[in-house]
């Protein structure tokens, strides 16, 4: 690829990931990733830098900032550290720079905990505030959600100011126990980490269990000392200092003073860090938190001072990150996924491969950009790693195939119905409604626990059932006689007996479930939930303003725009939707809202206009909270507008609950909505 297309393109990745990353804490890509991506940019800019654009995502330090939380400036250095992946080469840089300390230099090697990041102030005693990292130079004011933490020390004897550098995190096992109550999954401790410490409600912080270390300290008024005196210091005063740590000094008496300051240090000279490091990397499954590296910090203050920061990181401090753990394999070929909706994606399929405890045979390819990225063929021998040590992905290509050497190009053509694919934007699509991959993953869609949840027609059963021919389309999970599985083998007559009644149990599901669950593009359960509210209660009136192209009438919806309203125009005018809605109406399942007249408990709720948020104990899925409310009444909008008058906000319910502040709505916890409910039943 042309250098400045590239760097262009480089440019973009890295700038979308560090939004991931630092401010939506939802990471696609692993650390090891991004750095690879930033240090190819790096080096272009170096070779070419007539191209270097100055708004260069090199030029910056990423950032966490956060409208809905107030900024402030920080008032201690808060930079980005350098990296290095080899430990020799970190080694290297040790010896380089205890050379430039006259008189011998000391190290601590401390673990670098994969957490959040923050910066606590006190004044005469007293925790006044608690920053983000943010941009280095401003942070996020979290101070009401820090204090929820039980390891920050709310007062300390320390009358002057001080500021304390540290990582909140949270321990695998804890992380474990708390997200598995949490309908919507968060990918790893730090995502959770840090998401809490961006709660708008401090209550809801406080109910996730997290830990802190710190790690620095600056005391006002003073500029020398050693950091290692700083760390005991801080620990003096109250403050958790993480003990696993090393100490580097080729003086006996230094290094005996470290242990006496911190016992359960590891303390050798100069040259034993290398070995340190490989150690400490090959134990890092041990440690009962996520760690990605270690740092190694020189421990005399001045001497820090003297040798200063760039524009991006101290001179005398460097982090020794781990790769995430890598493989070698071949790409023996790719096949290609369908959704229910016609999105096509490339998978790869690799010679098996032992990575990091498991066998890896798939990993997924994205679209043909990533493909082409990668400049991927079948045949090439590539490198795969498990991205935040779990989701397997392709790397990189080590080496083209001699009898293969083009790159993989997505098929013109549907493999599952021979419709010719359509690419809109990053993706290709098939277009075919009646694609036969498309159709089986609509049943399981349907089938799903958020949708008519019919939990008997799990993905074994439904695939067994699909490939027999009997159930082909939605319909026909309705219409097919189950006694036709006696004798198949794994149904048992108990079986079958659950299976019916799952099925007709289903049809009692209230409209709004029906709706979100015929699969239309665009079409979940909070704009159904939406277009019922609005008025459109039957499935006749929504048909209606269909054929009449009045798309107006849809986007007057709350929280339905221009775009989505077409598409419900083209949904409901589209003959195979309406033979499908014909057939499930045949069927016995319910299309007015007046069907639910029945499970219409009070008018308690009537006049109010409910928005959910967040996620819930005991609400799952958050549907589930939506039918309570319209039972008694009330409407249910998927977007915060001045006419909601109730905000249900459950854990980490982001810019939604904001707004709702702004505009004076009544804001609901789960717990006060669980007792309302009760109230008023």
């Amino acid at each position: 690829m042309e250098p400045r297309k590239r760097m262009e393109r480089l440019a973009g990745e890295l700038l979308r990931h560090q939004h991931l990353y630092y401010v939506l804490a939802r990471p696609e890509i692993s650390d090891a990733e991004y750095d690879r991506k930033l240090d190819e940019l790096l080096r272009l800019e170096r070779e070419y830098p007539q191209y270097a654009s100055p708004n260069s995502p090199s030029r910056r330090v990423g950032s966490d900032l956060d409208g809905s939380f107030p900024e402030r400036p920080h008032a201690v250095p808060v930079l980005s550290l350098d990296k290095l992946y080899d430990a020799g080469e970190a080694a290297q840089w040790l010896r380089k720079t205890a050379g430039a300390c006259p008189g011998g230099a000391a190290f601590t090697v401390e673990e670098k905990i994969d957490g959040a990041a923050i910066v606590l102030y006190y004044e005469g005693g007293e925790l006044s505030r608690a920053l983000t990292r943010g941009d280095g130079v401003t942070g996020n004011d979290v101070s009401d959600n820090v204090r929820t933490i039980r390891q920050v020390p709310l007062r300390v004897g320390e009358p002057g100011s001080l500021a304390v550098r540290g990582e909140v995190y949270i321990t695998r096992a804890d992380f474990a126990r708390f997200n598995a109550a949490l309908p919507e999954k968060y990918a790893n401790p730090r995502n959770l980490a840090a998401g809490s410490l961006r709660n708008l409600k401090s209550a809801l912080t406080a109910r996730v269990p997290l830990n802190f270390f710190a790690y620095e300290g600056f005391f006002a008024g003073e500029s020398g000392g050693d950091h290692l005196e700083v760390l005991a210091r801080l620990r003096g005063l109250g403050f958790r200092v993480n003990p696993r740590l090393g100490f580097f000094c080729d003086g006996n008496g230094r290094r005996r003073r470290a242990l006496a300051l911190f016992p359960e240090a590891h303390a050798a000279p100069l040259a034993g860090v290398e070995e340190y490091l490989g150690r400490r990397a090959a134990a890092r499954a041990g440690v009962p938190y996520d760690i990605d590296g270690l740092v190694i910090k020189l421990t005399d203050l001045a001497m820090r001072r003297e040798l200063g920061f760039t524009a991006h990181h101290p001179r005398w401090a460097m982090a020794y990150k781990f790769e995430a753990p890598q493989a070698r394999t071949e790409l023996l070929d790719v096949l290609v996924q369908v959704g229910r909706n016609g999105r096509v994606t490339p998978v790869a399929v690799l010679k098996p491969v032992a990575l990091a405890g498991s066998t890896v045979t798939r990993a997924t390819l994205h679209n043909q950009d990533y493909v082409d990225m990668l400049e991927l063929g079948i045949g090439d021998q590539v490198s795969i790693s498990k991205r935040g040590d779990v989701i397997p992905a392709v790397e990189e290509v080590l080496e083209k195939s001699a009898k293969r050497p083009s790159v993989y190009k997505l098929p013109e053509l549907c493999p599952f119905c021979g419709s010719t694919l359509v690419r809109e934007g990053g993706h290709h699509f098939c277009r075919n409604l009646d694609c036969p991959e498309r159709r089986r993953r609509a049943l399981g869609y349907f089938c799903a626990k958020d949708q008519m949840d019919i939990e008997t027609l799990g993905e074994k059963t439904l695939a067994f059932l699909y490939e027999k021919g009997w159930v082909r389309t939605i319909p026909d999970i309705y219409s097919f006689d189950y006694s036709r599985l006696e004798g198949e083998e794994g149904f048992k007559e108990r079986k079958i007996a659950r299976i019916r009644e799952g099925v007709d149990k289903s049809r009692e599901r209230p409209f709004v479930r029906v709706l979100a669950s015929l699969g239309f593009e665009n079409l979940a359960a909070a704009v159904a939930a939406a277009l019922i509210g609005h008025g459109f209660a039957d499935i006749d009136t929504i048909i209606a303003a269909a054929a009449r192209d009045d798309w107006q009438a849809f986007a007057a919806v709350d929280g339905v725009g221009e775009t989505t309203a077409r598409q419900l125009v083209a949904h409901f005018r589209d003959p195979q939707n309406l033979d499908l809605i014909a057939r499930l109406r045949a069927a016995g399942l319910k299309f007015r809202a007046e069907g639910d007249a029945a499970d219409r408990l009070d008018d308690s709720f009537a006049g109010q206009v409910w928005v959910i948020t967040g996620s819930f104990a005991r609400f799952e899925p958050r549907e589930r909270a939506a039918e309570e409310i319209r039972r008694r009444g009330g409407r249910v909008a998927e977007s915060v507008s001045s006419r909601t008058t109730h905000l249900l906000a459950g854990a980490h319910p982001g810019s939604k609950l904001a707004k709702a502040e702004k505009l004076k709505a009544t804001v609901v916890s789960e717990d006060e909505f669980v007792a309302l409910l009760g109230k008023r039943s």
